[in-house]
């Protein structure tokens, strides 16, 4: 076990402008300098174990994203959500334990104006997009952390039914109402959940839009933050319908 690290903000903005120089490192190298030199980082009084970050990896025709969710999550769920909004963290993560699985999940271009726009979106974390869905290593724990709010479901079918679709997982992450508010999130996912162990109909984009817009006009007119479980899980039943 180890006291958790972020990066100063010094270091990460020494990074950020030394992209294209680094370049070599990000493809095929190394940022040990980082944790060689104590100036660059500070620590935290949250431990967790890195050799378990070691399940967090991808191979070729498997990106694995469910277990790589599940498995940052095992390893940092325990995270304050104040740090995990933290780009510090993400950006040591990254360039450090997770350097391997970041440039094997998000392979770098070999064109060198290319690269350098990757490298910041998936190495760095600008912003709320950036740590929610940028950054190689914060997209698995925000994923992970929004599937395990789901109720009636274990973290790893969440994931399953809230990963399998990129347009439907956009189209959720994208109206606020439903994935910040326990109860609509859930019985969404729920939903997908039946539907991925059946037919998986619900997984056609332009059905899936058909539910989420009436769900949307049916919670204009009802607090659907406020109502119960039960009662939010039927308007869901019969929007999918």
């Amino acid at each position: 076990m180890q006291k958790m690290r972020l990066l100063r903000a010094k270091t990460v903005d020494f990074l950020t402008k030394e992209i294209e120089s680094n370049l070599g490192r990000y493809r095929s190298g190394d940022f040990d300098f980082l944790t060689n030199d104590p100036a660059n980082y500070f620590e935290i009084d949250t431990n967790f174990e890195p050799d378990a970050l070691k399940d967090v990896y991808c191979v070729d025709g498997d990106l694995r994203e469910v277990d790589c969710c599940e498995a940052i999550y095992t390893v940092l769920g325990h995270v304050p959500p104040y740090v995990a909004r933290d780009p510090r963290l993400w950006v040591y993560m990254s360039h450090v334990h997770l350097l391997h699985y970041t440039r094997s999940r998000w392979p770098i271009p070999e064109d060198d104006v290319e690269a350098l726009v990757h490298v910041k979106k998936h190495f760095f974390a600008e912003g709320t997009r950036g740590i929610e869905r940028d950054n190689a290593a914060s997209r698995l724990w925000w994923m992970a952390a929004l599937c395990d709010r789901v109720e009636e479901l274990d973290l790893k079918s969440a994931l399953t039914a809230f990963l399998h679709q990129s347009d439907v997982r956009a189209n959720i992450i994208e109206r606020p109402t439903t994935s910040q508010t326990v109860p609509v999130f859930s019985a969404v996912i729920q939903k997908l959940h039946e539907s991925y162990l059946g037919d998986k109909s619900l997984f056609e984009r332009d059905r899936f839009r058909a539910v989420m817009k009436s769900l949307n006009l049916k919670g204009g007119t009802k607090l659907l933050e406020v109502m119960e479980a039960s009662d939010v899980k039927s308007i869901v039943d019969s929007c999918a319908k």
